[in-house]
């Protein structure tokens, strides 16, 4: 039910796709808008940026936000099912690191049972989209609590999840 409500408030924030795009900033190389998507019980908007373009926005970058937007549970899904294995893999890593640095690993790390559970630790802030790759491919920026100096990055090729690691791999495509 929330996130129905949720994609419905993101529908009409794009009601006027053109209007949007015309209110994106220029930072940069980048074109960047600001969108409130349904992401675990985030409240907080991510950056929505475009990159390698020459003046606007290009074709193959709205097709892929739109298709992001229709798809969005599927691949929020998907990236908080990677996210939350990969920390299932390094939580002890995390909390031995959190440990010797006198800092609490329940704050910073904690032991946690499912995916949802991250929330608390975790903050989705960037989607990237690059002008010169196909429709379907993007990176996702994450704050992670865990992790505050590299944080999460997912990268989507042809709409699957390819790539899981650092920040930098959700804007850095070849």
């Amino acid at each position: 039910m929330v996130e129905t409500f949720a994609k419905r408030r993101v529908s009409v924030q794009l009601e006027n796709l053109a209007e949007w795009l015309e209110g994106l900033r220029k930072e940069d190389d980048l074109l960047v808008g600001e969108l409130h998507v349904p992401f675990l019980q985030q409240k907080e908007s991510i950056e929505v940026c475009f990159v390698g373009q020459k003046r606007a926005v290009t074709e193959s970058q709205q097709k892929t936000l739109l298709g992001y937007l229709e798809q969005l549970d599927t691949i929020h899904q998907q990236a908080v099912e990677r996210i939350f294995t990969d920390y299932q893999t390094n939580v002890d890593i995390y909390r031995r690191a959190f440990q010797e640095w006198g800092e609490d690993p329940d704050e910073h790390a904690p032991l946690v049972n499912s995916a949802e559970d991250l929330a608390p630790v975790m903050l989705y802030q960037s989607l990237f989209i690059p002008s010169w790759k196909d429709v379907g491919t993007f990176g996702m920026g994450f704050w992670a609590k865990w992790e505050v100096e590299h944080g999460v990055g997912i990268k989507f090729e042809s709409w699957r999840l390819l790539e899981a690691g650092e920040n930098s791999v959700h804007f850095c495509f070849e």
